[in-house]
């Protein structure tokens, strides 16, 4: 069984993704709702003042659980031209490789900065001016996000470094004990 099929079975990864989606159906909904009862609210010329605090909490936190999610699908937007054009080969695999490698750092580097956004805006102890909302409560969405979106990232990164070694450093082992009259390992 591959490490990934192993991965996909276990209960928390199951689970994860299932907490996901569940959050992602709610946001969608109170979305849906909001923008709705704003504009139901106008046409009657009835004043919904400051609902645009309340829609941008619910929209951080599906945009935010929708970015993890659709790390976690491997369905996310890549701009990966040249890898669709390779064919397959070592430097293709490279490519993957380097672009799993940068994914991971990159989306480390940003949790890190929406933690000390998140702790920077507890601090300071903003809130939205209509509700008095804290900020934190839509800026908590960004940290847990990028957390669950690393986390896949590490996962996929792994995977990555675990078939690319099998494949090209392996063989490199083998023909260098080939070459050198060495027994195979």
């Amino acid at each position: 069984m591959t490490t990934i099929k192993r991965r996909e079975d276990n209960a928390f990864w199951r689970a994860l993704a299932s907490i996901e989606r569940f959050v992602i159906i709610i946001t969608a909904i109170g979305t849906t709702l909001i923008v709705s009862g704003a504009c139901i609210l106008r046409w009657f010329h009835v004043n919904f003042n400051g609902f645009e605090e309340i829609l941008i909490l619910v929209a951080f936190w599906l945009y935010m659980i929708g970015c993890a999610y659709g790390t976690y699908e491997k369905s996310q937007i890549t701009a990966d031209i040249v890898e669709v054009m390779m064919k397959e080969c070592f430097a293709k695999d490279l490519i993957r490789l380097v672009r799993h490698m940068l994914t991971f750092v990159l989306g480390a580097i940003m949790m890190y900065w929406a933690f000390h956004l998140l702790v920077w805006t507890i601090e300071m102890n903003t809130r939205t001016p209509v509700y008095r909302i804290p900020i934190a409560v839509g800026q908590s969405s960004m940290l847990l996000g990028l957390v669950l979106l690393t986390f896949y990232n590490a996962a996929y990164l792994y995977d990555n470094v675990k078939v690319f070694v099998k494949k090209y450093v392996t063989k490199t082992e083998i023909y260098l004990a080939d070459a050198e009259g060495g027994a195979k390992p």
